[in-house]
């Protein structure tokens, strides 16, 4: 268990300084000038090379590197006089050579379009998507598992093949045009009976200019979001369903007369969880990058919507950060997953 622990722990941080390295990397080789994007094409150049020497833009590429990994690194070396201490939230250890140790919080720099911190902006935004794609999870399960328990149980039915059919066509409609159909018809063609707005955040301001939550304002961008997750969640819960339905031990509870909902309960379902929990958490990370484009046309407050932001305006501390914590979410939710497998099936074993 414990080698199991450093391994994922191992791996989480080398994907998140790959990340780091690569959106560098890429930038870097951009030909894209930052600083005038951040100033604008009327900017003197005094002010521009400012700019450059403050975040490192003026070095070569390695050193740029080097520099964000020592901002993320929880343990520094660091001489006082450097200015980046004043933007650090740290404890001294010891001081030795005229060199400070200190241990201090992940700096994810300060995004160039407003000055304010990055972590701030993710800290405002990530809430809002967490609650997105929660919700449109619990949706897409709710619907996607009855509707394939229902087709699995009833398996060349009319109401099997409707269900293959209408889930099939929802798989082929990407996030983007879900949204705008999902858009057009209950907010426009179905709006006066609907009353769901178009645009709007899960936590918005009232007309007191007071921030409260609005469910109204998730209902469509989940509906958006979810469609495609309905349709993978319910496939593999009827294919699921199928091969348990085959397996001995099923046919022997049929030859005992249990009764349907109590092999249902019993026996079906809590053996066909584990490819089910596979596809709920793949597509639960899925959903924190498919909300990109749902959140940008809702205009929906959240993770995406910051990403878009700073890919128009080239923040790169912005950039960065948000991709960042997007690896993070994926890693903490495919651990959350192996430890799901253990709940369902006791055979598994996290090694």
């Amino acid at each position: 268990m414990i080698r199991a622990i450093i391994n994922k722990l191992s791996l989480a941080l080398l994907s998140v300084l790959t990340v780091a390295a690569l959106i560098t990397t890429i930038i870097f080789y951009t030909p894209v000038d930052p600083a005038r994007m951040s100033f604008g094409q009327r900017s003197d150049e005094e002010t521009i090379q400012l700019f450059k020497k403050k975040y490192y833009l003026d070095q070569p590429f390695y050193v740029q590197v080097w520099r964000y990994f020592e901002d993320l690194s929880p343990l520094q070396i660091i001489t006082p006089s450097d200015p980046r201490m004043s933007d650090y939230r740290y404890t001294t250890l010891f001081s030795a050579y005229g060199q400070l140790w200190i241990t201090k919080w992940p700096y994810f720099r300060k995004s160039y379009h407003d000055g304010r911190n990055v972590i701030s902006h993710i800290a405002e935004a990530l809430p809002g998507t967490m609650a997105l794609a929660l919700a449109s999870i619990l949706m897409s399960v709710f619907l996607g598992v009855a509707a394939g328990l229902y087709a699995g149980m009833n398996q060349n039915t009319t109401g099997d093949r409707l269900i293959m059919s209408i889930t099939t066509i929802l798989y082929a409609i990407p996030s983007y045009v879900s949204s705008l159909l999902v858009a057009l018809i209950f907010a426009f063609v179905l709006g006066k009976w609907t009353h769901l707005p178009l645009q709007g955040s899960f936590w918005d301001f009232n007309d007191l200019g007071d921030e409260q939550i609005f469910v109204s304002h998730l209902i469509l961008p989940a509906l958006a979001l979810g469609l495609r997750p309905v349709s993978v969640i319910t496939q593999m819960t009827r294919t699921s369903v199928l091969d348990v339905l085959g397996s001995d031990y099923v046919r022997t509870a049929r030859s005992k007369g249990i009764g349907k909902a109590k092999l249902i309960r019993h026996h079906i379902l809590p053996n066909s969880m584990n490819p089910i929990i596979t596809t709920i958490s793949s597509w639960f990370a899925s959903l924190l990058t498919g909300s990109f484009f749902v959140e940008y046309i809702f205009n929906y407050k959240g993770l995406g919507l910051l990403t878009i932001s700073a890919l128009q305006h080239f923040d790169i501390p912005m950039i960065t950060g948000c991709c960042i914590v997007t690896v993070i979410i994926f890693i903490i939710i495919s651990n959350l997953t192996d430890l799901a497998y253990t709940f369902f099936d006791p055979r598994v074993k996290i090694d």
